[in-house]
């Protein structure tokens, strides 16, 4: 039941923290404004074609006045005008095209998926047009696609890049297709009956020649040079196939890229991208007779997201309806009168969105007495059409537009307010939360901890009577609030969390022994960890210094059990130092990924030979044949361009099974503890070879042979005799010192096999090989299990050992996870408090990492412990200073007495 209850509870505080930051933004059910054809004005343009360059910064484009761009400028000289587009970080692809056609920032929950997808739907310029066709690559098409397009489905003619003849021919290829549709008669026909449409070309050269070769190269610039003639010779094809000066052009770009040829941050390369904007109902802004470029500080500049209520007027569409931009003044070749109506439409687009906020905030009982945005309310709302319909028809045009610029101003200010309203409650209750949960912690392991086991109190209390009364009436005020019910859930929680502490309190006695010992025992290894691993990033010299102090005693007594301890510690030290402080780690020796995963598939078969373990023949063919398969497998991965046989799929497949079946299966032939888990060990170790890709699977062999001798020589150095192991074995303190210990021990364990097997958290980048040699193709929740199993392994061997090596381990096991959970929630909670859901991709997912890393540690332990028990059931182990075993069975007994 424990077990249940922890799972429970940490499901529920990492779901606190994702509805704290990563809530949706986008509104629902939103009506579109009206046209400007209905609005009784002609647009300017009947079609616009947008060149989408992709990783194509401002200052390439804009370098040595143009000269790399010359067809671009040649244009430059006859009309259009060049500024500048800010995007923000996160400066990736998909928040690019978002923030270009759907006028708004990705929204934060976005952020759960690494940005890959949004998880509402959302409106765009396509929608909007009705008519729309694109030439892009499969992962853009993908970002438009599967919204709901109203009975107007988008077209899109679509690649992937290894489906194209050779490397950097993204360009040609939508060069082409798109030369091929206007060639087409009845292309042209249909579409120019298509009023307003719009025509998106996507090219991804620039940002693969970034990556590639470099920003500052000059193949990058040979390959911008291509780009650029592309441009202009699809430009002039439009224009002769058209040719009825009702054509618009826009060229961007969705990010830039620094010097090394990266994007993601919040750097000024990779946040300024080029726009330029020629042809029908494009203002031409001043220029010398040279037609120079223009330069900061005199170059205009616009937010990446204004481009999507400025396309929208360009060809008179009203703004997507979850636009939050402001339409850009001074762009349009139109009349006063067109653009005053057209930033008009834009702010009744934000103001019905700030409409719904404030009215479901109205609607609630207790508004009049909480915060709310004084500066915009529903009265004033109501006034702005009228009021603008009033100074439009007197022509104070001027006015009306400063009008319209202020109430635009309000509107995205009020959003804002009312998208963040229940955060710092939210923030408030899930610290609440966390808190509470400390407490119930604390009374079970002092109940635990204690000889005498103190009944509960259980929930058949006044207490848990008058805290459910609070709850009802706090869940009827939250309902009468209106308050969303996930928020509403969260704002709850601490009060059912306050009832199951409640109900651990004992019936007699004190509730928390040693409590400053505990405060102390759990702050410092929280500290230290989070520091060291996070922070500061220095976990080798913290692990360095635990493994010493921990076998302290051991250093007075020389042996070559702790000769070879002490060599596999500073080889595991090296390792973490070199993981953590030096760029690409281990990649950095001269060695192939394959070539290591090949050693350390050698080493997982000679290592039990090594130690002396003895094993079945059956197992050692399973465990032998599985590494041959993997092998080929890794061969042929690598050689025939990520292919593999069916039939490694199916040894790998079957021994991912015999793995966890053998154990069972071998369990009346291995009573021992020691034999049973050096079966679990070599099962576990080539499932580990089979999921790897480079170092992962030869550190986490080292790392569990060095606990393993760490383990043994640290028993060897206690004392031994039995009258002191019951004289002390009740005591509370020490025994409270012997549980933090091992739950330090495990989590720090968990920590150096995790950093060590080179995930996302040490590399950023999260990449899904671990399941090719069990699936031929990207499948997440097939590659996502399978690197959860990965993550596990280490731990749930390390969990093993104990288990079967250490008699304290095995009695105590609840109380030790407890300690466990204890250190990890602090660093839990301590992660809440600067989650960023707004800025660099890379701070966003480091930050999110770090604080689901230290709630999926929990999950990892308490799966582990579980296995651990199933597998180690009904052995026997040596107790030490004895020569005969002692069955297991009575301290299983025990344990399930704790529960």
């Amino acid at each position: 039941m424990w077990k249940l209850q922890a799972l429970v509870v940490h499901i529920l505080l990492m779901g606190s923290i994702l509805s704290t930051y990563f809530q949706p933004t986008i509104l629902p059910n939103l009506v579109p404004q009206k046209t400007m054809s209905e609005m009784g004005l002609e647009p300017p343009a009947n079609r616009l074609v947008v060149f989408v360059t992709d990783g194509l910064r401002a200052d390439s484009f804009l370098a040595n006045n143009g000269s790399d761009v010359p067809d671009l400028k040649d244009i430059y000289r006859k009309q259009g005008r060049i500024g500048i587009s800010r995007t923000c970080a996160p400066t990736m692809t998909r928040p690019g095209h978002i923030a270009i056609f759907g006028g708004f920032n990705e929204d934060p929950a976005a952020a759960l998926v690494n940005f890959r997808y949004n998880p509402s739907d959302f409106d765009t310029v396509f929608n909007r047009s009705r008519h729309m066709i694109g030439w892009a690559h499969r992962y853009i098409v993908d970002y438009f696609n599967k919204l709901p397009h109203g009975g107007a489905p988008l077209r899109f003619d679509s690649y992937m890049e290894r489906e194209l003849p050779k490397k950097l021919s993204c360009d040609k290829w939508a060069f082409d297709k798109v030369a091929n549709f206007l060639t087409n008669g009845d292309n042209v026909r249909e579409w120019r009956n298509h009023k307003p449409s719009v025509f998106l070309v996507y090219l991804a050269d620039m940002d693969i020649a970034g990556h590639r070769f470099k920003p500052l190269s000059e193949e990058f610039f040979k390959r911008l040079q291509h780009t650029q003639r592309g441009i202009r010779n699809t430009y002039e094809f439009f224009e002769r196939v058209f040719n009825d000066s009702r054509t618009a052009y826009l060229m961007t770009s969705d990010h830039g890229m620094n010097n090394e040829g990266f994007h993601g941050g919040g750097s000024s390369f990779e946040v300024e991208i080029p726009l330029f904007m020629w042809g029908a109902g494009v203002r031409r802004e001043e220029i010398d007779l040279e037609a120079n470029f223009p330069r900061k500080p005199n170059i205009s500049q616009v937010d990446q997201n204004q481009l999507a209520p400025l396309m929208s007027a360009l060809i008179g569409l009203p703004p997507p309806m979850n636009n939050l931009a402001m339409m850009p003044v001074g762009y349009l070749n139109v009349s006063d009168e067109y653009e005053a109506v057209a930033l008009h439409l834009n702010v009744l687009q934000l103001l019905s969105q700030a409409q719904i906020l404030i009215r479901r905030h109205e609607k609630a009982m207790f508004y009049k007495w909480l915060p709310k945005f004084k500066e915009l309310h529903l009265d004033l709302i109501d006034q702005y059409a009228p009021q603008f319909d009033f100074l439009k028809a007197e022509g104070n045009l001027t006015e009306a537009m400063e009008m319209c610029q202020e109430f635009g101003k309000l509107a995205k200010q009020c959003l804002e307010y009312y998208h963040e309203y229940y955060q710092i409650p939210l923030i408030v209750s899930t610290s609440l939360s966390y808190l509470i949960w400390f407490y119930c912690l604390l009374l079970q392991l002092t109940r635990l901890s204690k000889k005498e086991k103190v009944p509960r109190r259980g929930f058949m209390t006044f207490s848990t009577l008058i805290l459910v009364m609070i709850g009802i009436l706090v869940i009827t005020m939250l309902e009468l609030q209106n308050v969303p019910h996930i928020t509403a859930f969260y704002l709850i929680l601490p009060v059912g969390m306050l009832i199951m502490a409640q109900a651990e309190r004992p019936v007699k006695g004190y509730w928390i022994l040693h409590p400053m010992w505990n405060f102390g025992f759990i702050l410092l290894p929280a500290v230290l960890m989070m520091s060291m691993a996070f922070i500061i990033k220095h976990l080798w010299m913290l692990y360095g210094i635990s493994v010493l102090l921990n076998n302290r005693r051991a250093l007075r007594k020389p042996s070559m059990k702790l000769f070879i301890w002490l060599c596999l510690a500073l080889l595991v030290t090296i390792m973490l130092f070199v993981e953590q402080r030096i760029r690409k780690g281990l990649r950095n020796i001269p060695l192939k990924d394959f070539h290591v995963l090949y050693i350390s598939m050698v080493l997982a078969i000679i290592r039990p030979l090594i130690l002396g373990h003895r094993h079945d023949l059956r197992v050692w063919t399973f465990n032998t044949v599985a590494m041959l398969a993997g092998a080929y497998g890794v061969y042929q991965y690598v050689v025939y361009e990520e292919s593999v046989s069916p039939y490694v799929y199916a040894v790998t497949w079957s021994f991912l099974f015999f793995a966890f079946l053998s154990i069972a299966y071998f369990a009346k032939s291995l009573p021992e503890a020691r034999k049973r888990l050096q079966l679990i060990t070599i099962n576990m170790v080539t499932v580990l070879s089979l999921l790897t890709n480079s170092w992962s699977c030869l550190n986490v062999q080292i790392v569990i042979t060095e606990f393993i001798f760490g383990l043994e020589v640290y028993e060897q150095s206690k004392r031994t005799k039995e009258t002191e192991v019951v004289e002390d074995e009740h005591k509370s303190l020490k025994n409270l010192k012997g549980f933090y210990r091992y739950g330090y021990m495990i989590l720090l364990y968990f920590f150096v096999a995790f950093f060590l097997a080179g995930h996302w958290l040490s590399s950023f980048l999260f990449k899904s090989t671990a399941a090719r040699l069990f699936y031929p193709h990207f499948s997440l929740y097939i590659a996502g299990s399978l690197v959860m199993l990965k993550i596990l392994l280490p731990s749930l061997i390390c969990i093993c050992v104990l288990y079967a090596m250490v008699p304290f381990v095995r009695k105590n096991s609840r109380s030790i996870l407890i300690c466990a959970f204890l250190i990890s929630d602090a660093m839990g909670l301590y992660k809440y408090y600067f989650v960023r859901n707004r800025g660099s991709w890379k701070r966003i997912r480091t930050c999110l990492d770090q604080i689901l890393l230290t709630h999926a540690v929990n999950f990892m332990l308490l799966g582990g412990l579980c296995l651990a028990k199933i597998f180690l059931c009904n052995t026997t182990m040596e107790k030490p200073g004895r020569k005969r075993a002692r069955t297991s069975r009575s301290t299983l007994a025990a344990d399930e007495t704790e529960a």
